[in-house]
């Protein structure tokens, strides 16, 4: 927060506050102004009047003559001194601010925040769920300690390894399966990674929009259901694409439905879980950045070797 403003009392007289501005800024003592902020005598925050508004005011006449014929166009936005910056981030996003008024719980004006601030907060952010979707930590990654960084990442590679036997273990159930048709172990990969990337746009989307407060209370479902049925839709038309290229391919038709029904299933749950995941996390108040991609392509793989494999011991064997 900066606690240089350009401020005036409700009773001066406009010609004399844009006198005194001029003054400040030949004196160097204001820089990036963009409102001037209405007070009364005890420092309580009233208005915010943009300075190209305050141009065309009558400079004859004060403030409160001037704003008296349509107060409401100069009530200001404003923050508190003991709210959280990302309330703060949000206000400026969906305000399209420059600046932005700080008071006290009295409403006495303390300073403000600008845009060029703010802007290096959402950047910062943005770089820290970058670092969190690909399980890294941001702080260690700016130290020069090798070491350091290289055990923050060896933490979530842990976490990936457990997974990653997880999917093998489902893999084991159907051991005999896979001896008998070789052509199952050369298809399978592809099952687990349309998966794992349709889960990943998901879940990418869903975490930047509650980044950005795009996501309220009431908007689950709708976003949900949203991912859900482009998942579905994908899922349709890459189930076919694949389906025909598995028959041609292996020269078996019902080879390529299995793996046509397998694609349905894994993007259905993809969809699924990368829109509900962060939405959880986001509601248990974790960042939902921090662990979704792990959870997610868990999730996946799984249930796209369950599927595959599954469908392929029902149908084919």
């Amino acid at each position: 927060m900066q606690t240089e403003v350009y401020t005036a009392e409700l009773d001066r007289n406009v010609h004399d506050v844009i006198r005194d501005f001029a003054d400040l800024r030949r004196r160097g003592e204001l820089e990036n102004v963009h409102y001037l902020f209405v007070t009364d005598k005890i420092k309580k925050l009233h208005f915010g009047i943009e300075l190209d508004s305050l141009l065309v005011f009558d400079f004859t006449k004060t403030l409160r003559e001037n704003i008296k014929e349509s107060p409401e166009t100069f009530k200001p936005v404003v923050a508190q001194d003991r709210e959280k910056i990302e309330d703060v981030v949000h206000k400026f996003r969906e305000y399209d601010l420059n600046s932005m008024p700080i008071v006290n719980k009295h409403g006495v004006l303390l300073g403000r925040i600008t845009s060029d601030d703010i802007y290096d907060i959402i950047n910062d952010q943005a770089t820290d769920q970058m670092y969190h979707l690909a399980g890294v930590n941001d702080d260690a990654e700016e130290e020069e300690d090798i070491l350091k960084a290289g055990k923050s990442r060896a933490i979530w590679l842990s976490l990936n390894l457990v997974t990653a036997i997880a999917a093998s273990l489902v893999i084991g159930l159907f051991a005999e399966t896979l001896q008998s048709l070789v052509a199952l172990a050369i298809l399978m990969p592809i099952v687990a990674s349309m998966g794992g990337n349709a889960g990943t746009q998901s879940l990418t989307v869903v975490v930047r929009q509650l980044a950005l407060g795009n996501i309220a209370k009431q908007d689950a479902y709708r976003t949900i259901r949203k991912e859900v049925l482009i998942s579905v839709a994908n899922g349709l038309f890459f189930a076919v694409i694949m389906g025909v290229i598995a028959s041609f391919w292996f020269d078996r038709g019902m080879l390529g439905v299995v793996i046509a029904l397998s694609m349905i299933i894994n993007l259905l749950i993809a969809g699924f879980f990368g829109s509900v995941i962060p939405l959880v996390l986001k509601k248990l108040k974790v960042d939902p950045a921090i662990g979704s991609t792990v959870i997610l392509t868990t999730l996946t793989d799984v249930v796209g070797f369950f599927s595959f494999l599954g469908l392929a011991t029902i149908i084919l064997l």
